[in-house]
């Protein structure tokens, strides 16, 4: 079964960073004495990024969502519930990947984009107590010969998303025989470049590509394997929000009354001892 509960090296790594202090002062405003400190006094304004099949789905709309559902939104709704915000007041914005990694202010309370907590990103960005784990998982196009090991792997043609971790590990762990294609903005140049088959495998989280291909069945080769990596999503602030405390209490309090662990059954169905381990 899915591991949700925190990332016992993760979790240390984001306390560590946030006990470093410094920088600059995040602006927020106190709701009420010892309330949570929002940009907006009784208001949560939480980020989100598209494509992001089961973790956010809905019609976009300008900055926002229409009919929002997924996990990420169950979550931040239930994030919101714990800091005293009812669902009502809660906006939705859209904040492109690659953007919310930048260092600076950040027009949202806090962003959930499936983000992987990282040493480097923690330099300019600031990051909750892991709430998902991930390994990154491999997402094959049609017609290619499935990968039984990471030696077989790194003969194929690969690609991913820019800014993601599977770029580091690509370049720096599987060292491709063949140059990698990367691809901005979005994850959907790169599902439609596996769909094509200019990719024969995608390298991406493997929650993320299983949900990719739930949503368009037969596009794709299948979910052929996962490289284990450790790697924890964790909510994404302003670097050194003082938001950040009153966001992890709410994020343990889900974890220990069973709620992260329904929505993720909810919305991320899928067994992820049924897909194997690439070594």
């Amino acid at each position: 079964m899915k591991r949700l509960f925190p990332l016992l090296a993760v979790a240390a790594l984001v306390s560590i960073l946030a006990a470093c202090g410094g920088g600059k002062k995040n602006t927020t405003t106190t709701n009420g004495a010892g309330g949570p400190p929002l940009k907006h006094p009784g208001k949560v304004v939480i980020g989100f990024g598209l494509p992001a099949p089961s973790f956010w789905n809905g019609q976009a709309s300008g900055n926002t969502l229409k009919h929002p559902s997924g996990f990420e939104y169950s979550l931040g709704i239930a994030i919101a519930k714990q800091l005293g915000v009812s669902a009502k007041n809660v906006t939705l914005l859209n904040v492109p990947f690659s953007t919310m990694l930048l260092a600076g202010h950040k027009p949202f309370d806090f962003a959930l984009e499936e983000t992987t907590i990282t040493a480097q990103r923690a330099k300019v960005i600031g990051f909750s107590t892991p709430y998902f784990s991930a390994n990154q998982g491999v997402l094959l196009a049609k017609g290619v010969k499935k990968p039984t090991s990471l030696a077989d792997l790194k003969k194929l043609q690969l690609c991913a998303q820019q800014t993601t971790t599977a770029v580091d590990l690509i370049l720096h762990k599987l060292r491709p025989d063949k140059q990698l294609l990367q691809y901005s903005a979005s994850s959907s140049a790169a599902f439609d470049a596996v769909q094509s088959g200019a990719c024969q495998a995608m390298i991406l989280d493997t929650p993320i590509i299983e949900a990719q291909a739930a949503k368009k069945p037969g596009a794709y080769g299948g979910v052929v394997g996962q490289i284990n990596t450790h790697e924890g999503y964790g909510a994404v602030f302003q670097l050194h929000s003082p938001l950040i405390p009153f966001v992890n209490k709410a994020i343990r309090t889900l974890q220990a009354n069973g709620t992260i662990g329904k929505l993720a059954k909810k919305w991320e169905g899928y067994d992820p001892n049924s897909v194997p381990v690439l070594k």
